[in-house]
């Protein structure tokens, strides 16, 4: 299958490519600038565009189609596409073409793409992780591949397990998560409760989280504490540590941790504060300094970061971090 990303910054868009090739896979990709109509397909194609160039793309295969561009749910498609929001599905020369907008998450894709098996390993770099996991994967000939995971933890992708090679896995290497982590937090951590006390990230962890259905089971609710009066007077952080170390600061994010789990009762806390850019950086804080912390009712940690990349780049960082950190400060890793 090709993927095709239409737009010249799809490029510079490193979070939201890893994003989508964490669901589907493709013998091939290709960047076009722009979209034209001597577009043929030689494959079953996977078109991935942007707010920016989805309207030249979606004209240009109607026409291709011989169709009217029609609305359905508020969402402009060739009359006869099969369709789902910011997803069509079309056929053109004998082959499927899918078109996704796809902007901060994957809509669905109408491709059919093999199944596969998402395996987190935490606390080993990836030379180690695969020193204990490669025999095992090559011994049931399994083909996967390594991915440099934003949240600081080895990610491999691979063919679906079967139960008794995850059992071999776990053997091997005891702090795994299989699948989407997300997923996992919300299956496993109740009845235990988790909150965010989120700065620069605005609120995307509350997001993913919430996305999970049953995520009510772990989650009440959090603060979005963008503004310093905010971390004052909702998590009471003190106006001393912010005058004196500012909002970007280890002690302010300890702060923040323990007015979250005073506020929201919660047994588990992920605090984030930092500059996400492109401005509000300084000689001592450059853009992409975050400081990421987690807690319980007993103890916490905070970790200092230096990410590279746009705003939402950092951002993302930003909370996969927060997601690696937490799995690791309560032990949530899959069991026997």
């Amino acid at each position: 299958m090709q993927i095709t990303f239409v737009g010249k910054e799809w490029k510079f868009k490193k979070a939201l490519k890893d994003e989508l090739f964490r669901y589907v896979k493709g013998d091939s990709i290709n960047y076009l600038n722009s979209f034209d109509i001597n577009f043929s397909p030689k494959e079953d194609t996977l078109i991935v565009t942007n707010q920016k160039t989805y309207p030249l793309v979606a004209r240009i295969l109607a026409r291709l189609t011989n169709q009217e561009l029609v609305v359905k749910n508020d969402f402009l498609v060739p009359e006869k596409a099969k369709f789902s929001k910011n997803s069509f599905l079309i056929d053109l020369n004998g082959f499927n073409v899918n078109v996704i907008l796809f902007e901060n998450e994957v809509p669905e894709i109408f491709l059919i793409t093999p199944e596969y098996e998402r395996i987190n390993v935490f606390k080993y770099d990836r030379q180690s992780a695969m020193m204990f996991l490669e025999p095992i994967l090559n011994a049931h000939k399994l083909d996967y591949c390594v991915i440099e995971n934003e949240g600081g933890w080895v990610e491999i992708v691979t063919e679906p397990l079967e139960n008794r090679i995850k059992k071999e896995i776990l053997q091997a290497i005891p702090f795994i998560v299989f699948g989407n982590v997300f997923e996992h937090i919300v299956k496993n951590l109740p009845p235990k409760k988790i909150t965010f006390a989120e700065s620069c990230t605005g609120g995307l962890i509350a997001s993913h989280l919430t996305k999970v259905s049953g995520s009510s089971n772990c989650f009440d609710g959090s603060v979005v504490s963008y503004a310093n009066r905010i971390k004052e007077e909702w998590l009471g952080v003190s106006h001393t540590t912010l005058e004196k170390y500012g909002a970007v600061s280890e002690q302010t994010v300890k702060e923040m941790l323990l007015g979250a789990i005073e506020i929201s009762k919660a047994d588990y806390a992920i605090a984030v504060s930092g500059i996400a850019g492109p401005t509000g950086g300084t000689p001592t804080k450059p853009v992409g300094t975050v400081y990421i912390g987690v807690a319980d009712r007993k103890s916490l940690s905070v970790e200092l970061h230096h990410f590279k990349g746009d705003r939402n780049y950092v951002q993302y960082q930003a909370m996969m971090n927060g997601i690696r950190m937490f799995i690791n400060f309560a032990n949530l890793y899959e069991r026997l």
